[in-house]
Order: C-alpha cells, then structure tokens, then sequence
C-alpha cells in the first residue's frame, strides 16, 4: 500500500475542525471589554457568485463527536405520496399510511444516528464510527400545516416495474404530475406492482426496490406487501445517500478510498459477516447498516452547499439566531469545510480560530475574540449570512494584564452583509 493512500485512510480518524490541545494562559485578566471591528484590507464585493463545493473535500466535513456542535445536524424535508388504484387495491390508506410514514421516519433516523462499523475494510484497517449528522422530517404542508402526506388514486400511474419490458422505474410521468415543492422538499412516492401481476396480496415478503429521480424517490414493495417500516428504512436511506450525491460502494468509482472494491453478491453468499460481505448501506443487501467517513462527509458537502438544489431542502435551523447558545473555541480549531451556525462563535483566552472555509453567521450574530483570542481569515474565507439578513460583525476584546484579541486576515478574505 503507498504512503499517499495510507496517509488518506489515516484522514478519516482525524476530526473535520482539527482541534489541537494548546497550553492555556494562566494570567487572570480582569473583565473583558469588547468593540467592534470593522476590516477595510479584506472584499467587500456588491455582488458575490458562490463556486460549487467539491465532493473530493469530504475529509474537512467529517463530525467531531466530542464537539458536535461545529457541524449541526442537517435537517431534510420529505414529503410522501402514496399511490393507489381509483377502487382502493392496496390497503395502505389514512391513518395507517401517516403511522408507517412516521415509523420509517423514525427507523431512518435511529440509523443514521447509530451508524455501524464496516464489515469490509481496505487493506484490514479499522474505519471510524461517525454519526451522519443527517435527519429525515416528514415536511407540513404549508397550506395545512398537516403531515405533507398524500393519497393518490389513479389507475394509469399507480403501478411500478423494476425490471423487464415493461419497467418504468425511470418513468418521470407520476413525478410531473404529483411532484409538490421540489426546491424544497425531497418527493417520496410509495408505488405497488400492477395489479395483475399480485398473486397474494400482504404476503410477508423482503424489502422492495426504489429509484432516485432527481427531486424524487419512487419505493415498491410496500404497499401489495406486509414490508415493516424497519425493513423498508434500507430502500428509502439508500436512496436518499444517492440524492445526496453518493454511488455505489461495490464499484472502484464511488470516490471513497474507504469503500473497498468488492462483489455485490451479499444476498447470494452463504455466509455473510464482518470479512464476509458488505453491510455498507449504498450496497444491494439484507444489511445495509453502515456509512463510512467518506460517504457521510460527501452527503455533507453536498448538503453546505448553496449551489446544488439538496440544499433546499434542509430545514434552515441556522437563520433562527440562538444567543444563548454560543458555539466556543476554546482551542486552536481550524474550520476548511463550509457551516452554517445559529449562533454567536466566541474565540476564548489563548485559543486561535482560522476560517477558511464559507461560514453563515444568523441575523445579529457576531464572531466575539476575547483577550488573547486570535481569529484568523484565510483567503477562502467567506462570512455571510444566508438568510437575506446581516450578520453583526467580529468583536474584539481587550481586557486590563491581558493582551488585546487579535484578527489576522488575508486580503483575499471576502466578509460579505455584515452589519454597518
């Protein structure tokens, strides 16, 4: 194995912030007085172009779990659609189709928070256990103020096929035409199989197909049969990893290096295991349990990014401004991929923050560099807010046997609507 990919695997056990002990400043200041700064050697442009993010910069978007709060949980809106025939074939109707939705919902997301450990590994390396930092809410209505869940009974459009002649799985009609608010919200449709085709209808059975669409998820299999939402959780994730910009695992292309090449056979091995088979959850099989660091930095990049349509539909929790909860520097801390806080930061004594990355800041909120604080802006630093509102600006402290915070910017550093 080459030192280069051996030094990329060894990535994925760093920390996306890069946090470094420093010896802390045993001077006791006195109380603190802080007054703004405004920077005149950094862009101030009228007009900015974001640039698209690249999925290769998954490693600066890995979750630090001993400080999760320097990469807030993504918040996704679905909303579901749930197909039928105009004389009521399938019995997933009213208050049972809104009691399954919300168990998938719930079965989703406890594994999305537990993540796995991987079975297949490169070269027999141990892979870190990260949280994907990812939620999956069902949308209100916004008209309603109801579950974003609909019933539909049309005898042309109701029905899925995986495969064979008659297939339709890339069918985009049933999209066209039901399709509600894709800018916002990702569409599931839960569709059967042709009416002709069902032998015994809620015959227990595995988990069925799906189809990412581009704004939508087509799943079958739950509807003509008894399939568990815990069950149908693996179909629906494994295609929302592909809306959020994910491949295959079992091919050599999925951009991941903690991916191993390897055979899609799980459902036939005789065996299945750690060693064995893969329980990767972009893989075809009975355990698809498992995101490496790679996986879940890339559906971040793709998530922080204010160019792609998936951004859209994240709840924007971060224009929501949270005094009271600070996100604290207390250590030399390095932020490369892009966040959106909904907070103030506050650099604490003897503790550097460098910003390189694209950073929102909530209405009001400002970026606070106590005595003997230092922030740093490099030259991709941006520092905006994304909610058509201004940010309040840095802060710098000074304070009686302490030294004066201290900000360091590149002229390349761009601070975008900020407070005047």
């Amino acid at each position: 194995m080459s030192l280069r990919c051996l030094t990329v695997l060894l990535l994925f056990s760093l920390l996306a912030c890069k946090a470094v002990p420093q010896t802390m400043s045993r001077a006791e200041p006195g109380e603190p007085v802080f007054e703004r700064l405004r920077l005149t050697d950094v862009q101030r442009p009228a007009e900015y172009s974001f640039q698209r993010l690249s999925l290769k910069d998954y490693a600066d978007y890995l979750p630090d779990t001993l400080r999760p709060e320097l990469l807030p949980t993504r918040r996704l809106r679905l909303n579901y659609h749930v197909m039928n025939t105009s004389d009521t074939l399938f019995p997933m109707t009213g208050k049972r189709a809104y009691d399954y939705v919300y168990a998938l919902a719930a079965s989703s997301n406890k594994k999305l928070r537990q993540n796995m450990a991987s079975w297949l590994t490169p070269d027999s390396l141990s892979i870190p256990v990260l949280p994907a930092q990812i939620e999956l809410l069902v949308a209100l209505d916004p008209q309603t103020d109801e579950p974003a869940i609909y019933e539909h009974f049309d005898d042309e459009l109701y029905a899925y096929v995986h495969d064979g002649p008659k297939r339709n799985r890339s069918d985009m009609t049933v999209v066209r035409k039901y399709n509600v608010r894709p800018e916002s919200e990702l569409n599931i449709y839960f569709m059967g199989p042709p009416r002709e085709t069902i032998k015994e209808l809620g015959k227990p059975g595995n988990s069925g197909s799906g189809i990412y669409l581009g704004s939508a998820i087509k799943v079958t299999d739950v509807l003509s049969r008894d399939v568990p939402p815990w069950s149908i959780r693996q179909i629906l994730t494994h295609e929302v990893g592909h809306a959020l910009g994910l491949q295959h695992a079992w091919t050599s292309n999925d951009g991941c290096p903690d991916t191993p090449r390897h055979a899609n056979n799980s459902w036939k091995a005789p065996e299945r295991g750690p060693g064995l088979t893969s329980n990767n959850l972009m893989d075809y099989s009975p355990n698809q349990v498992a995101l490496t660091p790679c996986q879940i930095g890339r559906m971040q990049v793709t998530l922080a990014d204010v160019t792609r349509q998936q951004r859209g539909w994240v709840i924007e929790d971060w224009c929501d401004y949270q005094p009271q909860r600070p996100v604290v520097i207390d250590r030399d801390t390095e932020l490369l991929g892009a966040r959106d806080f909904a907070s103030d930061i506050e650099v604490r004594t003897g503790a550097t923050l460098t910003v390189n990355n694209r950073l929102h800041l909530p209405a009001g909120a400002v970026i606070r560099v106590s005595p003997g604080a230092t922030l740093i802006l490099g030259p991709k630093a941006v520092i905006h807010n994304d909610c058509g509102a201004a940010w309040g600006g840095i802060e710098l402290g000074r304070a009686a046997g302490a030294a004066d915070g201290r900000v360091v910017a590149d002229p390349a550093a761009t601070l975008l609507n900020e407070l005047p």
